[in-house]
Formats: structure tokens, sequence, C-alpha cells
């Protein structure tokens, strides 16, 4: 450790005290002290420029408004509207094939709370994805919510049923 010491130390006393460059490097120095600065106009120009192209871009694009679905997004759509028909009877057929009145259950509220959410959150989605056919995740959660909504509907059809009846049944 003595070693490295003393070996720095008498490296740095070998050293020169002052080194000239290799060329004179002041006439560099002078010219960029006495350039002026740049301003904050220099800088705020191009930004401007860029906006406003890409402002006008936007403008452009959105004016132009939606363009003509193609033959693949018109037969995503026609997919779309099937699907949503055989959802539609599946639906259908569940109600007509009820096993237990559980509208009648003091269970029934959130049930059809949660169907009717669930419901108007499958026609935004529907909306959404005939405007963009290929969006998967949009796909993905429209499917999730109609099976979600028939699932909702078979554990209401298992809810127990408040069977009360105050009075003779004729």
């Amino acid at each position: 450790m003595v070693d490295k010491a003393d070996t720095l130390k008498r490296l740095l006393e070998e050293t020169p005290r002052e080194m000239t460059p290799e060329r004179d490097l002041w006439q560099g120095v002078e010219l960029r002290l006495d350039a002026p600065k740049d301003s904050p106009r220099s800088y705020w120009r191009p930004m401007a420029i860029a906006s406003t192209l890409l402002l006008a871009l936007l403008v452009g694009k959105l004016s132009l408004g939606p363009t003509m679905p193609d033959a693949e997004n018109e037969a995503l759509i026609q997919t779309l509207a099937a699907i949503q028909a055989q959802h539609k009877a599946s639906v259908d057929a569940l109600s007509l094939t009820t096993r237990v009145d559980w509208r009648s259950s003091p269970y029934s509220q959130p049930v059809e709370q949660g169907i009717e959410q669930l419901r108007t959150a499958a026609k935004e989605i529907y909306e959404a994805l005939k405007l963009n056919p290929t969006d998967k995740q949009l796909w993905q959660l429209w499917l999730w919510t109609q099976q979600r909504e028939i699932e909702l509907i078979k554990q209401g059809q298992k809810l127990p049923v408040d069977r009360d009846t105050t009075g003779e049944m004729i």
C-alpha cells in the first residue's frame, strides 16, 4: 500500500506545473463568447411550426370522418351481429325455461341490477365494436359481458324463493 502512495507522490512531483496545448484554442473560445446568445425565439419558432403542422394534420384526419369499412370489417360486423343474435336467443331460452320464480327471492334485486348493468355495458361495447371491429380487447370484453350475463341468469334461477303465502291458494 505504501508503495502505491509513494509512486503516486513521485509521479505528481515529476509532472510539469504548466502545459501548453498543441494549437491555440483561444480563438474558438473568443468566438463562442462573442456569439449572440440563442434567443428563446429561435427555440420556439421550430416548435411552433411543428405544432401547427401536427394540429393541421390531426384536424384534417378528424374532418375526413370514419373511412368506409373494407370487406374484412364488413365480415367482422356481420359476425358481430350473428353473435349478438345467438346471445339473445340463449338469454330468451333461459328466460323461458325458468325453473324457479327467482324474482320473488329476497336476493333478486342485486341479481337484476347486475344483469341490467351487464346488458348496458354490452350494448355500449357492441356500438364501439361496430365502429372498430378489429379491436381484440373490445371483442374479449364484449364476449365476457355476454358470458357473465348468462351465468348471472343461471345463478338467479338457483336463488332460494320466499314462499310466504298470506292466504290460501286456489
